[in-house]
């Protein structure tokens, strides 16, 4: 985080020193520098520094709310950017790429917005260009509103996320600018491009409102950025040249606005009218209350008698009202479980999960839950020495510990749920897996140096090529348990049939990524490696690999091989869970490799990625730790756990549900709708006759 912080403050630093030292240049040719003119400056155009800063605030709040409706909606118009532009992007990365431009136009790209974003702000303010200030401030804050509608409802993806072949070259440079990208940028805002939109928007101001050409230097010089910019986002990995056309098109737009509105806005907050109302107010403060009174009749009296043109209003003030709490209700699918008061551990299949409960006095409580019917069935179990793990299958599931097995079987009848059998193995039990298949149980016992395949009689064999195996894990007959080699980690298949038989070595290699990583410190043994974690869903089968520094998870094809690294290289990536062409899993926001163990964050963020679409979507984003995700049937859980209370089992739909209470607005806004369309269709009717 220190180190975060370290670059954000360098790059801040650097755009103001480059604006101060560029004033010079840029200056009014009548204009004169002095050190007064900064402290006149805020006295005088206060009110014009908090409208722009205030769209950074604005950012970081619907940025999370793009982050939430993108978890919960799957809003992406990315292919469909790209089924126009296919690979031109690409092609220019490519034909330039080279490690300068790399490190020149990653801090061009932050430093160089920055720096004309700050000009184009402080410029006209310090030389008391009131009429420029005006135009140049509400062209900024309208680009800035023109583009919210798109960022919340048209999410297109950076390049470098959706063309394989793409670097996010930005994003990626060095650990520290990784990071301080992910916690600022959701990477769903390319359409429109503010890189483009913000220049271009203070661009065209200065062409129709600079009469005299006294800004015409610093006209030139944000034309001349805007042509670099539109370069370097291309170069990065970062836009499509679409973006750059909506960046133009809000601009245009902006500026527009600018036009229409400027009287209206600074004549309500011109800093000069403020100290006017303010003096008013303390040398005579019942003829400013009579005042405000006549101002405040005088805003509703068109409203005694409304026109088309407060209909108009009234619907569109409806819609948006409407359209707000739908907006709320989608993006607030994270429903608590309620009854389950103490969760430790939890994992689940289907409709069901299973909790883990220990309860203030050391009491272990075990439950299934149907996450549909939300009815919960007590587990019926002599009590545990220890805190017993399990796993899950369609059919059931297994309690265990290092020296025993409960194994369970769903279903939706009531009460509590018996134990079909249990085993109690003579070697100690390092992990299990079910491998069920039809009405065939048999459970995978992994040991110290042997896996045995047991059925629920009892009976049991042993695989006598899997020694030192590191984990293991079922789907329907097959099995799957990894082992290491000379070249690495590999994990051998297999069916309970014998028809399938092979091994795959675990590619964990990351070039770019690991091109960043590797340092005097930092040491990422791949032939060392081991695999700490697998889970199988049907031919798909998902890897914890253990480099050292930072875990990593490899997703495999069984069928074809292919393998691919699921989340961010650079990031610790934990407890995955498959099914239904969905993985859950946890990574740590900010890893950073450089810090020890005990000085990392330790808050989990959960993560999910739909092999049908390749694409991984973050679904919490808070402070707080999340562990173990669970992929249930049309939902996504895991349980959330803050430092002063007991844990919560928070169930995620996957799908758009909206309460009840959305039917209801939608209907009363249909029913209120009626009316006002026949009230504004007469007055306009009665308006353009007169």
């Amino acid at each position: 985080m220190v180190a975060e912080t370290g670059i954000y403050i360098t790059w801040v630093t650097g755009a103001i020193i480059l604006s101060l030292a560029s004033m010079p240049i840029f200056k009014p040719p009548y204009a004169k520098l002095t050190i007064d003119g900064f402290i006149d400056m805020f006295r005088r155009y206060w009110a014009h520094i908090i409208l722009v800063f205030s769209v950074y605030v604005w950012k970081d709040i619907f940025d999370g709310l793009d982050r939430s409706i993108m978890a919960n909606t799957r809003i992406d118009m990315t292919p469909y950017v790209y089924a126009i532009e296919g690979d031109v992007v690409l092609w220019i990365q490519e034909g330039f790429r080279s490690f300068l431009l790399d490190q020149f136009f990653t801090h061009f790209y932050v430093m160089g917005f920055m720096s004309v974003t700050f000009s184009s702000l402080i410029y006209p303010i310090y030389f008391d260009d009131r009429h420029m200030a005006d135009r140049v401030c509400l062209s900024i804050f309208w680009v800035y509103i023109l583009a919210l509608p798109f960022y919340i409802l048209f999410n297109v993806r950076v390049t470098g996320d959706h063309i394989p072949a793409m670097a996010t070259i930005a994003y990626d440079l060095t650990p520290e600018i990784h990071n301080w990208f992910t916690r600022i940028d959701p990477f769903t805002n390319g359409m429109p491009s503010l890189h483009i939109g913000l220049p271009f928007a203070v661009w065209l101001t200065l062409q129709k409102w600079d009469e005299d050409g006294r800004w015409a230097k610093f006209s030139n010089f944000i034309l001349l950025f805007i042509s670099v910019t539109a370069f370097t986002i291309i170069y990065l990995g970062i836009h499509w040249l679409l973006d750059i056309i909506g960046g133009m098109l809000i601009a245009m737009l902006a500026v527009q606005m600018s036009q229409k509105t400027h009287k209206s806005i600074w004549s309500i907050f011109d800093e000069r009218r403020f100290s006017h109302r303010l003096a008013r107010i303390l040398d005579n403060p019942r003829d400013s209350i009579s005042s405000s009174i006549e101002l405040f009749k005088k805003l509703i009296e068109p409203y005694q008698e409304p026109s088309k043109k407060q209909t108009s209003l009234f619907i569109a003030t409806l819609l948006i009202s409407t359209s707000g709490i739908l907006l709320w209700d989608a993006t607030h699918q994270n429903l608590p479980l309620e009854g389950a008061e103490w969760p430790t551990s939890t994992a689940g299949s289907g409709e069901w999960l299973i909790t883990i409960e220990e309860l203030p006095d050391e009491t272990i409580f075990v439950a299934a839950w149907n996450t549909t019917s939300l009815d919960n069935r007590t587990i019926s179990t002599k009590p545990w020495t220890t805190t017993p793990k399990v796993t899950t299958s369609d059919l059931g599931f297994a309690l265990f510990t290092n020296e025993r097995i409960d194994y369970f079987e769903f279903d939706d009848g009531k009460g509590t749920l018996q134990p079909l059998f249990k085993i109690y193995p003579e070697d100690i039990i390092l992990d299990i897996s079910i491998a069920a298949d039809n009405d065939e149980v048999n459970i995978m016992i992994l040991h110290d140096n042997l896996i045995k395949i047991v059925n629920k009689n009892g009976e049991g064999i042993t695989i006598p090529e899997a020694l030192n195996s590191t984990a293991i894990t079922s789907s329907n007959n097959m099995i799957a348990w990894a082992s290491n080699s000379t070249f690495g980690p590999i994990v051998n298949i297999t069916s309970l049939d014998y028809l399938i038989n092979t091994n795959i070595e675990i590619k964990s290699k990351d070039l770019l990524s690991d091109q960043t990583l590797l340092s005097d410190d930092i040491v990422l043994d791949y032939k060392n490696s081991t695999i700490s974690k697998l889970e199988m869903d049907g031919n798909w089968l998902v890897a914890v690999v253990d480099l050292g520094p930072i875990d990593r998870l490899i997703l495999i094809d069984i069928l074809t091989g292919n393998q691919t690294i699921l989340g961010d290289p650079l990031w610790q990536s934990s407890s995955p869970s498959i099914s239904d062409d969905n993985i859950a899993f946890l990574q740590i926001s900010s890893w950073n490799p450089t810090l020890t163990i005990d000085d990392q964050p330790n808050n989990n963020d959960v993560w999910i990625y739909n092999m049908e679409t390749n694409l991984s979507t973050q679904l919490t984003f808070d402070q707080v730790n999340e562990q173990h995700p669970q992929v249930l049937k049309g939902s996504v859980a895991w349980l959330e756990t803050r430092p002063s209370s007991s844990p919560v089992l928070i169930v995620h739909s996957l799908e758009e549900i909206f309460q009840p209470y959305s039917s209801v607005v939608i209907q009363t806004a249909i029913l209120m709708l009626i009316p006002l369309i026949f009230v504004w269709s007469s007055q306009s009717i009665k308006e353009n006759k007169t």
